[in-house]
């Protein structure tokens, strides 16, 4: 197993739309099991305990994007499911098992399809995915 910091971590919804989740501190295993399956653990603020209580009591399988060792590492999109839960006074940890998603399409695509749907043109959609790619990588 290898250990790596965890930096960014969101949560992608239905829409697929990013929730980016402060994190306090975090860490993510590569398991090593041929398997891709990692364990993530986040240290993030008390407030998000009843959302992350509820993907676990659901047993529900959410979506997310993480960013190993560097803010400026692309993100990686994984499906997950909370494992645990440990509060700590105004803090909680988080605990993951998750599967690495290796067919992702770049996400420079993902981002300039979305800002073309969404209307974008000329120099305001340059301007807004420069701001996009920007807010991902830090």
């Amino acid at each position: 197993m290898k250990t790596f910091k965890l930096v960014g971590l969101a949560l992608i919804n239905q829409e697929k739309k990013r929730e980016d989740i402060p994190l306090i501190d975090g860490l993510i295993i590569n398991k090593e099991d041929g398997k891709n399956r990692w364990l993530v653990e986040a240290y993030i603020d008390r407030s998000y305990l009843d959302r992350f209580s509820t993907f676990q009591k659901n047993g529900q399988e959410i979506q997310l994007q993480v960013v190993i060792s560097n803010k400026s590492n692309d993100p990686a999109r994984m499906i997950a499911t909370v494992r645990s839960i440990t509060v700590m006074d105004e803090r909680i940890s988080v605990l993951i098992d998750a599967l690495l998603l290796r067919n992702r399409t770049n996400l420079a695509e993902i981002i300039l399809e979305d800002l073309v749907e969404r209307g974008f043109q000329g120099e305001t959609l340059l301007k807004e995915f420069k701001h996009q790619l920007q807010a991902i990588r830090g």
